[in-house]
């Protein structure tokens, strides 16, 4: 079975609209709905604001790739 890496950007933002410093989680899972509420899972737990019900996690999957050196390159094909 293979294993698809989803990078996903992740920004924090409240209900009266401030915006919290974004992030990336990765997802490897086969399924989209299933990256989707693994990576709104890692969100909630890697940032503090998890905690609070006025916070929600806008995810967008982006489209890099990870290189040998751990850097998120710009895959453009």
């Amino acid at each position: 079975m293979t294993q698809k890496l989803r990078i996903w950007r992740v920004v924090p933002t409240s209900k009266t609209g401030v915006q919290a410093p974004t992030f990336f989680v990765e997802t490897t899972e086969n399924g989209r709905e299933e990256a989707v509420a693994s990576a709104n899972r890692q969100a909630r737990q890697r940032s503090g604001l998890g905690k609070f019900n006025n916070w929600y996690f806008e995810l967008t999957k982006m489209n890099v790739r990870v290189d040998r050196h751990g850097k998120y390159i710009r895959h453009h094909q």
